[in-house]
């Protein structure tokens, strides 16, 4: 499957190549549309997707722990278990937390034995109907339970719906329903674009960030703690992590350090609380407050 959404996306793929060879070029090409942009601030953003009846259990924990240093994190869940979890869900939005809409379906089995997951729907297996239904679904959904409008959206598993026909897509539907934003690309698209760019359809991406060394991996908590596939560990989560801190510290850099987890995969990780600390340099904020901010300087 990974080999021929390579061939499918030759130059996305490539540039998981690239960002290993020259990550200082892409950094550079970072900082550059970052204050090309007028970006006079180095903001912080902390998202969850939610995606498991296990992250219901514990995600209230995880959010109380992040207050505690001054982080107020945003919440991507999918309508399935927003409605599943409606109860603590709604005591984080009506706390302050800022939720995006994540599709409706359930897309990700966790085995409690385990500690493993299990993906069960991609939207690049989808038809282009049955993705607009999951939006829409999802939206209705979101509305019912918070009782509120979203703004954002995230889609389910997003690093397998890069296309650039299939993000075309993604921001029609979401300019249709009113959104301001989406965060549903990979680094990738931060590498060649900066971390905010503005799409055909008015629609804002906001691009997850990568690692310091590697420009094109995500910086997350499946990638270094749970994929069975990985090459990375805990230890390199926090090397990159720190290194990411570094740079955005240095007084001529710029930009968003937009990172997201699931709260399942972290909740027991104290060295993931622990680098959450190091970002106090950044402005932390949520993805709507920062577009009112940089938008309206």
């Amino acid at each position: 499957m990974k080999i021929i959404r390579a061939l499918s996306n030759p130059k996305y793929s490539s540039s998981f190549v690239l960002g290993n060879i020259f990550p200082n070029f892409f950094r550079k090409r970072y900082v550059s549309k970052s204050k090309k942009i007028g970006l006079n601030k180095k903001y912080f953003i902390l998202s969850f997707d939610c995606d498991t009846e296990k992250d219901i259990e514990v995600v209230q924990e995880v959010d109380s722990k992040l207050r505690k240093i001054d982080i107020i994190a945003s919440y991507a869940v999918p309508g399935e278990l927003l409605k599943l979890g409606k109860n603590v869900y709604s005591r984080l939005h009506k706390n302050g937390s800022e939720f995006l809409n994540h599709g409706y379906l359930s897309h990700t089995s966790y085995i409690n034995e385990s500690r493993s997951y299990i993906s069960t729907l991609f939207y690049d297996q989808l038809t282009n109907d049955q993705v607009r239904d999951d939006i829409i679904k999802g939206h209705h959904n979101f509305i019912d339970i918070l009782n509120d409008l979203p703004l954002g959206f995230r889609t389910p598993h997003f690093g397998s719906y890069q296309k650039p026909n299939q993000l075309k897509f993604l921001y029609s539907i979401l300019s249709e329903l009113n959104y301001s934003f989406s965060s549903s690309t990979t680094p990738v698209t931060a590498m060649w674009n900066g971390p905010i760019v503005r799409t055909g359809s008015g629609i804002i991406e906001l691009p997850v960030s990568g690692c310091h060394d590697y420009s094109a991996r995500i910086l997350d908590s499946w990638n270094f703690r749970f994929s069975p596939t990985r090459k990375l560990n805990e230890e390199d989560y926090v090397n990159q992590f720190t290194k990411m801190i570094d740079f955005f510290t240095n007084p001529n850099s710029s930009g968003i350090f937009n990172i997201y987890a699931d709260p399942s995969q972290v909740y027991d990780w104290e060295m993931f609380f622990e680098c959450m600390k190091m970002t106090k340099s950044l402005s932390n904020i949520s993805f709507s407050k920062l577009l009112q901010e940089v938008l309206s300087e």
